[in-house]
């Protein structure tokens, strides 16, 4: 028999591991917590674009964890719903999680923590996913880009656990096991804060982001911000999504290191210029975000050592204010955050 996967969290990331699983022939049982998916999987099954062709497959689904089997237990509980409402997924279902089982969590973010306060160290592992997503409509999703998956758990350089989890997403795309998962976190964080805040703010995809010169030099920015306060806390980074040397530019960087790292960033056009970061899908659905998750967290870490990230924490105060309808979505947006940028001319 094989292993068994509720996986909690039908969103862009959620529906692509669901898709890819659901293909690869796993035992999957799926928790929306949203009708309209619930719906639209039962009528029609999931349906996944990847760039290998569309793949649709049928599925257990339910909205709600009390709607589930009552006999129902799983083997790995998967939880990629947004970050705020992790903690309170993973109260709901980890009664479903049998005996020998584990939970992973797939969040931006570092929510890693919070769940092994639940579930128990041992039994939480973390995956930190590097692809582009894109629910295109309820049940209905789209790899944007190519990637892989870093798992692992803290402490643990490898274990039956992880290897097993590696074999599952692999279905999914390349799987990576790190034996150091916190720099692998504090990368990918890096990545978000230079790429959700600045593309939900402005509307505008990543690729049309670092088309723009102004949409460079922020991302730059707000990217050094992050790298110095990882560092500052003592986290070695580890190479996710891009290679963070290549993207670093200090403070007095001479005109060749500028030009490099500005060339670098318009680089990114061709691999991810189709991203819409999770950010600007939430906003444009009238969802709240994870900007406290990524900016706002960094900002707040930045404080704590001594060492302010003021793009960071104007970056999360703007979010918040489209979140609260007290501003727009808009490239104005971009022109209010330049003076961040003086001190860098």
């Amino acid at each position: 028999m094989g292993a068994r996967i509720l996986l909690a969290g039908v969103g862009s990331v959620g529906g692509v591991l669901a898709g890819a699983l659901l293909a690869a022939g796993q035992d999957v049982t799926l928790l929306t917590a949203n009708p309209a998916i619930t719906a639209a999987i039962r009528a029609h099954g999931l349906v996944l674009e990847t760039p290998a062709g569309r793949q649709q497959a049928r599925a257990a689904v339910y909205t709600a964890e009390h709607e589930l089997p009552p006999d129902l237990r799983c083997d790995w509980l998967m939880l990629a719903m947004m970050a705020g409402a992790v903690e309170q997924a993973a109260r709901d279902c980890l009664p479903r999680l049998c005996a020998t089982g584990h939970v992973v969590t797939f969040q931006n973010g570092m929510v890693g923590e919070r769940v092994a306060a639940l579930a128990g160290a041992a039994r939480t592992l973390v995956a930190s996913v590097a692809f582009g997503a894109q629910m295109l409509a309820p049940g209905e999703y789209r790899r944007t880009s190519g990637g892989e998956i870093f798992i692992g758990q803290p402490g643990a350089a490898s274990s039956p656990p992880l290897v097993a989890l590696k074999a599952l997403l692999d279905h999914v795309v390349p799987t990576t096991l790190s034996a150091n998962i916190s720099g692998v976190l504090w990368a990918k964080l890096a990545w978000n804060c230079a790429v959700s805040g600045l593309c939900a703010v402005s509307g505008l995809t990543l690729g049309e982001l670092v088309a723009r010169a102004d949409g460079r030099a922020l991302f730059l920015r707000a990217y050094r911000e992050a790298l110095d306060t990882a560092r500052a806390r003592g986290v070695t980074l580890e190479q996710v999504v891009i290679d963070h040397h290549r993207f670093y530019l200090p403070h007095a960087a001479d005109a060749a290191t500028r030009d490099a790292c500005d060339a670098a960033v318009a680089g990114l056009a061709a691999p991810y210029g189709a991203v819409r970061p999770s950010a600007l899908q939430s906003l444009e659905r009238g969802r709240r975000t994870e900007i406290g998750f990524l900016n706002g967290y960094l900002a707040a870490e930045a404080n704590a050592c001594g060492a302010p990230a003021p793009l960071n924490a104007r970056l999360a105060a703007m979010v918040e204010d489209i979140e609260a309808g007290r501003r727009g979505i808009s490239l104005d947006n971009l022109a209010a955050l330049a003076p961040l940028l003086a001190a860098d001319a």
